[in-house]
């Protein structure tokens, strides 16, 4: 936990606003940031199918909604993103439908690019990894836990593909394609492991 006194974003969006903006990007073919390059245009695309995919499709369970009110106290949630990000993608449906159920929880989104200094408080190991989810005490500020920038697993797989030489490692779209795949047979499960666990070891 962090105990420096942390100044919020302002420019923070709602999940539908995200959802709203994110499609206006497909449909003008940009992307959030200044890097507009082709490939994260595409990603772009390819995160909003997937995303209007898994707001249809994901179904929270019993267990995972009586732990967010087991903790019993109001929190803001933010999660740092950028549109292009494919993890991003894949987990904030999620985070999304449980901060909904939930009304203890406001849940806010940021651009990365757009908030660097805040940013700069929730590097993963020296990266600008994302996304992150910051829990906050509604009341006091106090930060409650954090999350990100994915789970674990695909943590160490993207670390380990990182620390290859370039000889040994596939293209990069054929490594995305295989955590998306993993993402694809999980179904957020292990996002909810994870997030139960932060949920029960809270003070």
């Amino acid at each position: 936990m962090n105990n420096t006194v942390i100044s919020l974003p302002e420019n923070t969006m709602t999940y539908q606003e995200y959802l709203r903006k994110v499609e206006e990007f497909v449909d003008a073919k940009a992307t959030s940031g200044i890097n507009q390059s082709e490939s994260l245009i595409k990603y772009t695309q390819l995160n909003f199918r997937r995303m209007s995919r898994l707001n249809k499709t994901i179904r929270l369970d019993e267990e995972v909604v009586r732990a967010v009110e087991a903790l019993d106290k109001k929190m803001k949630w933010l999660v740092i993103t950028e549109a292009w990000c494919g993890d991003a993608a894949q987990n904030i449906p999620y985070i999304a439908k449980l901060a909904e159920s939930s009304e203890n929880v406001e849940l806010r989104l940021v651009y990365r690019d757009e908030n660097p200094d805040y940013m700069y408080h929730y590097l993963t190991n020296g990266s600008k990894s994302i996304p992150k989810l910051i829990a906050y005490d509604d009341s006091s500020g106090d930060e409650l836990f954090i999350w990100g920038p994915r789970p674990l697993l695909v943590q160490n797989m993207v670390m380990e593909y990182k620390a290859q030489m370039n000889h040994e490692k596939l293209p990069f779209d054929q490594f995305s394609e295989k955590i998306h795949h993993w993402y694809f047979k999980d179904k957020n499960e292990t996002l909810k492991k994870e997030l139960l666990h932060i949920f029960r070891n809270l003070d």
